[in-house]
């Protein structure tokens, strides 16, 4: 039977694999059916899936029997870090690492943390020695014993004998887990010599296990600074994992987003994918429901951030035969600053969070403003059956929209059933200097799950007001399915007051054994979400009270939402075709259509759209020039209710050397207007230069502009326009 708690536990260990030097190298491996394609298949290479380190044997073999491979030599190998001894789960073997990584796919969900790794000659002879021996011969119906089908499986007992050690197991219908010894002399493993960024890696993920997040950044780093290797992947994507658990999100982020953009497609970005949506939910809502005790550490402080300064400018111009206008749209400096500090205690997490900034108007120093996105402080018990955050945050689950300066606190009843609080003001912009009072909401909602290692679901209940009045009492709820190869998210809102369908969405993506991805979005929702307060669009006030004190009731003020609110349809379905490794095609197909707006209360509404239509499809090229580099070309085809397009996109991404990265991009498009019988080319090139100054400061440079050449029935206008963003990014 499956076993939840421990597949939790090994699943957590798996995340933070054990390395170091070994000793002796005993290999634990799991004999199983072998046949004449599956012994060619384990021969023909010494790559294998690393797939778990375990402290435990019992959750090692554990781990072992529920691998659901037939035909590959499965095994476990020991190593002793800083005095504890670690057994390593691994599936071997194949001729090169894509081979080994497209078995891997299947495990992912369960072993999110596994990696590819070269193993020495003798650590693959050995196991595949050792199995053979140990496999029984194929029972049949006349040599099996009559007793054989009531056996049970024995406790595992290792026996010493000259040079290798066995595992006793009474026969069974298990798969029976023998013993080798491995030739690597004693402090050392052969993978040391043979693979030394297989041991940096080893070294990297010792230091996850023992919380050494910078050392292991820096040991990633290291790798990541080679040329294009096994572990590159792994590498770039732990990073982001080691930031995550330090706190530093956006450093996070910015790693995963660097994986995304060198490799976009395939199970592994989706698993990326997945750890930001995982990341960005869990800085919305904490969902933590776990009981297990956490081992006591030292009370602290930790206390990490950044800074940033750009400077923006934007200039358009207008031509035709009699006239010439010129404008700046923007001249400023943006000053950005995020903080975060963290409390570590025997019985409490505390996490505090400010971003915000300045941002200077040289055009109108009137203008200039200063902004807080963020500003809270977040409390966690050890267990995080409780969690509690307090002040300006953001959240897009639970019937939440958006920015609020409030409450969110939750309870895990146990370890499927987490119920939530939540209640304040909502924030419009964050430029907005103080806490609307007047308008208010509260809600409650709950999160299930995980079931079935996939499946987890959130409802919710949510009452928002203004001046008292009604805004929007809504119920639903979001429905999340997770499998290697296979995602789902659905949100439902529902306007119980309007009696009104606010949001229907879903995404879900299928990737076949091919590598091919599809994937399919339907999109409808008012908009602006409906809410009371929608009323007072186009109105000659700017509160609902103003607005009722005209002689309005709150039922029209109701009608006049409804009224101001449209409804909109977007469906994409979309698909990734791999051709190599470093070649892929990518196309989609988007209908969409806007509803109409409707006259009342002196403010005219405003017609809708057709069903609009549009077509892309792009070529993605990695590794073209030189390692690293990229290159897109794309092209999109629009038919639009008053007007046809066709843009061709070209993107590309070059690094120069380890510091330096240009990215250039260039885009036409040409518009047949049909609402007036005009055509229009437009050219939008622009360019962006990255310089990694150290590992913590980086220089961004970026110029565009934007060419268009109307031709109107008896003129002709151009338009000009151009922007540059120029500065820094500073990590501490």
């Amino acid at each position: 039977m499956h076993n939840p708690t421990k597949t939790l536990l090994s699943t957590i260990i798996a995340a933070v694999i054990a390395g170091g030097s070994l000793t002796t190298l005993p290999c634990y491996a799991a004999a199983q059916t072998q046949g004449s394609e599956s012994s060619a298949i384990q021969s023909s290479g010494r790559y294998a899936i690393h797939v778990a380190s375990l402290a435990n044997l019992s959750d090692a073999e554990q781990v072992i029997r529920e691998l659901p491979f037939k035909s590959q030599v499965t095994y476990i190998t020991s190593s002793v870090v800083d005095g504890k001894k670690w057994y390593r789960v691994r599936v071997g073997f194949f001729p090169s690492a894509k081979d080994a990584e497209a078995l891997a796919v299947s495990i992912r969900d369960r072993h999110p943390e596994l990696w590819i790794t070269k193993v020495p000659e003798a650590e693959k002879s050995d196991a595949i020695a050792e199995v053979n021996r140990s496999t029984p011969p194929a029972v049949t119906a006349e040599n099996q014993p009559a007793a054989a089908a009531s056996q049970t499986t024995q406790p595992v007992t290792e026996t010493e004998q000259t040079g290798k050690t066995t595992t006793e197991l009474s026969p069974s219908s298990s798969q029976p887990i023998v013993v080798i010894t491995s030739a690597g002399t004693s402090g050392t493993s052969a993978t040391d010599s043979d693979d030394p960024l297989g041991k940096i890696m080893l070294q990297a993920e010792q230091s996850m296990i023992a919380q050494e997040y910078d050392r292991a950044i820096q040991l990633y780093t290291k790798i990541l600074r080679e040329p294009e290797n096994q572990y590159s992947r792994q590498a770039l994507e732990f990073t982001g994992v080691a930031r995550e658990r330090k706190g530093q999100q956006a450093q996070a982020k910015a790693a995963w987003d660097q994986y995304l953009e060198k490799y976009p497609d395939g199970a592994d970005a989706l698993r990326v994918r997945q750890r930001i949506t995982a990341m960005i939910t869990a800085t919305q809502t904490p969902t933590a429901r776990t009981t297990t005790t956490r081992k006591a550490e030292p009370s602290r402080w930790d206390v990490y951030g950044g800074i940033s300064q750009f400077y923006r400018r934007d200039e358009f111009s207008t031509e035709t035969e009699d006239f010439k206008t010129t404008s700046v749209n923007r001249d400023a400096l943006s000053n950005d600053l995020y903080l975060t500090g963290r409390y570590r205690g025997d019985e409490y997490d505390i996490r505090t969070r400010f971003s915000g900034g300045y941002e200077e108007d040289f055009l109108d120093s009137t203008q200039s403003e200063a902004r807080i996105s963020t500003l809270y402080v977040d409390i966690q018990d050890k267990q995080a059956s409780n969690t509690l955050r307090l002040g300006r945050q953001s959240s897009s689950s639970g019937g939440v929209l958006g920015r609020f300066d409030g409450v969110l606190a939750g309870h895990s009843l146990n370890e499927t059933v987490k119920v939530n609080l939540v209640a304040g003001f909502p924030v419009e912009t964050a430029t907005y200097k103080e806490v609307n009072l007047d308008r208010w909401f509260y809600g409650v909602n709950v999160d299930l799950g995980t079931f079935n290692n996939a499946w987890d679901y959130n409802i919710f209940l949510i009452e928002q007001r203004n001046e008292n009045i009604l805004d929007r009492r809504a119920i639903g709820g979001e429905v999340r399915y997770f499998q290697p190869g296979k995602t789902l998210f659905t949100l439902l809102d529902y306007d119980i007051s309007f009696n009104e369908l606010n949001t229907l969405f879903t995404l879900g993506s299928w990737t076949n054994a091919k590598e091919q991805t599809f994937n399919l979005s339907v999109d409808y929702r008012n908009s602006p979400v409906l809410t009371t307060t929608t009323a007072i669009q186009s109105q000659p006030v700017s509160t609902l009270s103003e607005l009722l004190a005209t002689g309005i009731t709150e039922d029209e003020a109701r009608q006049y939402a409804l009224d101001r609110t449209t409804r909109s349809f977007t469906t994409t379905l979309g698909m990734v075709q791999p051709i190599t490794d470093d070649f892929q095609l990518s196309g989609d197909l988007t209908i969409s259509k806007q509803g109409d707006s409707k006259t009342s209360g002196g403010v005219d509404g405003f017609p809708g759209t057709d069903y609009e239509y549009s077509l892309f499809v792009q070529a993605i090229g990695n590794n073209l020039i030189k390692q690293g580099d990229l290159g897109i070309v794309g092209i999109r085809l629009t038919d639009a209710t008053t007007s046809q397009r066709l843009a061709l996109t070209f993107n590309s991404r070059y690094p120069v050397n380890e510091k330096l990265r240009i990215n250039p991009r260039f885009q036409t498009e040409y518009r047949e207007n049909t609402d007036d019988n005009t055509s229009q080319w437009y050219v939008r090139p622009s360019v962006r230069l990255e310089y990694r100054w150290t590992r913590k400061t980086r220089f961004e440079f970026e110029t565009g502009g934007e060419v268009s050449n109307r031709e109107l029935t008896d003129d002709t206008q151009e338009t000009n326009s151009y922007y540059i963003n120029l500065g820094y990014r500073h990590d501490f």
